[in-house]
């Protein structure tokens, strides 16, 4: 009968009803349109699915600002429920999706549309298996927040194991995680900041299709009027989240580990001074982290591991909170150290 054929096209078609931009930047995930098409989505907005290696709109990058505001866009445009951005070869991705949803004239209305990448799409992924694999594990990268943290283990009862910089750090650690002898974890997920994911059910494959999977899946059971975002919610988040990249003036990598070296102890030094509100994370494995205070800033100080240069991660309450528990004892203590001073270009701190 007619419902049976509906029940019929629903389960052929899962997708049906959601409005879907895909942007893969004309590089190798174009194949992922016909994927969603097939499902049911609408996918007639989306951006640069066909290849193109001369890629007309820019190196794909999810995390590329040109690139969020196309697909920002293109949502608006079509009132879309979610945009989806990959990068050249699809192993990392990227998401748009709108902070309010409501009903105009009988019309579901979507708007105000944000990232969800970085720290949010950790929590979003964190939600999802906190729900099919209850206590499991989450593997990410050295700079995701300390709201991050907080959030997946104190709210969604999950472990989080804050490992290195690189993917394959992290899908390596996972995978140690879940097979070793003793102590062993189940770690579904090993995710950078940057939107590089492996899960476990998916043999730790870098899959930036597989990833959006599992988001448009949890939109697809959400109430219809309810944003992605409201799953992350309980999450805080830092008004400001900066990098500064310090150049080794002589572009020597021996210069810059040892140059790392003695700032970080210097760094270390400086925190336990006092009316210092710093506090090192004694359990971070790469580089140096402080946390700046009690409302979850911080900061990391870490080396390059391919080019002269150090890194300088920050999160704070805003950008005068940052100037005075970050750049201003730091511009002090690399100024006041010649070794440091003569050593890097500061230009990005003192123009903060």
């Amino acid at each position: 009968d007619d419902d049976d054929d509906d029940d019929e096209n629903t389960s052929q078609q899962p997708l049906k009803g959601l409005r879907i931009v895909l942007n893969t930047g004309h590089g190798a995930g174009g194949f992922f349109y016909d994927v969603l098409k097939d499902l049911g989505a609408d996918v007639s907005a989306s951006l640069g699915v066909e290849p193109d290696s001369d890629f007309p709109l820019g190196i794909p990058n999810p995390e590329y600002a040109p690139m969020m505001k196309a697909t920002t866009k293109a949502c608006q445009e079509a009132n879309a429920h979610i945009g989806i951005m990959l990068d050249t070869d699809a192993d990392r991705c990227g998401f748009i999706v709108p902070r309010h949803i409501r009903e105009d004239t009988g019309v579901v209305v979507h708007s105000d549309f944000e990232p969800l990448n970085r720290n949010r799409l950790i929590a979003l992924l964190g939600v999802v298996f906190a729900r099919s694999s209850p206590k499991c594990t989450i593997v990410t990268d050295s700079v995701t927040s300390e709201g991050l943290e907080t959030f997946l283990q104190d709210h969604l009862g999950l472990t989080h194991v804050r490992y290195l910089k690189g993917y394959a750090n992290v899908i390596e650690k996972a995978h140690e995680l879940s097979e070793r002898k003793e102590n062993r974890q189940n770690a579904e997920v090993a995710i950078e900041t940057s939107g590089h994911c492996a899960m476990k059910e998916n043999g730790y494959l870098d899959d930036g299709t597989y990833t959006a999977v599992k988001v448009i899946g949890m939109l697809a059971r959400q109430p219809r009027q309810s944003s992605l975002l409201d799953l992350i919610a309980p999450m805080k988040e830092m008004p400001i989240v900066k990098e500064f990249r310090f150049a080794v003036k002589d572009g020597s990598l021996e210069t810059t580990r040892d140059l790392f070296d003695f700032t970080a102890l210097e760094m270390e030094y400086l925190s336990h001074k006092e009316n210092n509100d710093w506090s090192v994370d004694q359990e971070n494995l790469e580089g140096i982290r402080i946390r700046t205070g009690s409302d979850g800033g911080f900061l990391m100080l870490r080396k390059s591991l391919h080019d002269p240069i150090l890194s300088l991660q920050v999160e704070g309450s805003s950008v005068e909170h940052v100037r005075e528990t970050v750049v201003k004892p730091l511009l002090h203590l690399f100024q006041s150290e010649e070794r440091i001073g003569n050593a890097l270009d500061l230009t990005a701190l003192m123009e903060y």
